[in-house]
This record gives structure tokens, C-alpha cells and sequence, in this order.
């Protein structure tokens, strides 16, 4: 059985000092939502063994917040993971033939739409939203559409 964990980065600014996207600085309210997920992620016993996360600003800024939770996670930040759609984020797991439990710190709407095509569920990740879904693979090079169930959600209301 693979795992895979999702998580959209935390509440940004909508614009950045450069003027670029990619450069967006979490805000205030981004911090707070991942203090609550410091809260969860215990709770429910969350285990990573490797992190994958978009370069951009407000995601390394996001996995900064809750590095410590897995401390045995090896981490990658990745341009290509930056504002990917779904199929090029399936296209990005799946290459990696993987058995490690993954999460994947990414944008939306990809993160959202390959969510919802892997569990066969509308997911929409709000900022700072998560979802658990578990595979009955032996490695990530065999997900596909609605192969997935969904084992644990988090969103900050």
C-alpha cells in the first residue's frame, strides 16, 4: 500500500514586492493555518517519508513551518512543481515509482483537480488544505484515475 499526502501552501499575499507570482510571501493568516495543522498533524499521526514541494516562495515558506513534524523526511523542492496542473503533477508521482509515503506541497488548481481525479471525489483544497489518500499499489507508478481512497482531510475554517 502507497500513501501520498497533499497540502496547498497557507494563505499568501495576492502580490509580491518583485511583482511576481512566485515570489508571494505567506501572510499572517497563513501562519496561523499551519499552527493549526502543528496541532493535527500529531493528533492523526501523520508519517512522511519524503517531501516534494514547489520552489516558490510561499511553499518553501509553508514546509518551513512544519519541517519539524517530520523529521525524517528527506526533502526536494522542484520548479516544475510550481502552479503544475494535474496531469503534469500525475505525471511527476507516478515517474518516481515510489513506495515511500510522500506529501506533496503544491498550488492550486492542480493539487485540487489531481485530488479529486485520483479519489474520484470533487476535492477543492482551500489554502493550507490537506487530504490523505492511500493506494493499493506497491508504488506510485501505478495511480490513477479513482484508484485512491481517501483516508484523512484537514482544512482551517
Amino acid at each position: 500500500m502507497v500513501t501520498i499526502h497533499f497540502l496547498r501552501h497557507a494563505k499568501t499575499n495576492q502580490l509580491s514586492l518583485s511583482g511576481r507570482d512566485f515570489d508571494r510571501e505567506l501572510l499572517p493568516r497563513g501562519y496561523e493555518q499551519l499552527s493549526s495543522f502543528r496541532d493535527f498533524a500529531p493528533l492523526n499521526q501523520l508519517s512522511i517519508e519524503h517531501i516534494y514541494c514547489s520552489s516558490a516562495k510561499r511553499t518553501r515558506q509553508t514546509l518551513n513551518e512544519i519541517t519539524e513534524l517530520f523529521p525524517h523526511a528527506t526533502i526536494s523542492f522542484h520548479d516544475e512543481l510550481y502552479l503544475a496542473s494535474y496531469s503534469e503533477l500525475l505525471s511527476f508521482i507516478t515517474s518516481k515509482n515510489t513506495t515511500q509515503t510522500l506529501l506533496l506541497i503544491g498550488h492550486n488548481e492542480g493539487l485540487s483537480e489531481l485530488a479529486s481525479y485520483l479519489s474520484d471525489t470533487n476535492i477543492h483544497l482551500k489554502t493550507c488544505g490537506y487530504v490523505q489518500l492511500s493506494f493499493p499499489f506497491e508504488h506510485s507508478g501505478y495511480f490513477s484515475a479513482g484508484t485512491g481512497k481517501i483516508v484523512e482531510t484537514f482544512r482551517v475554517v
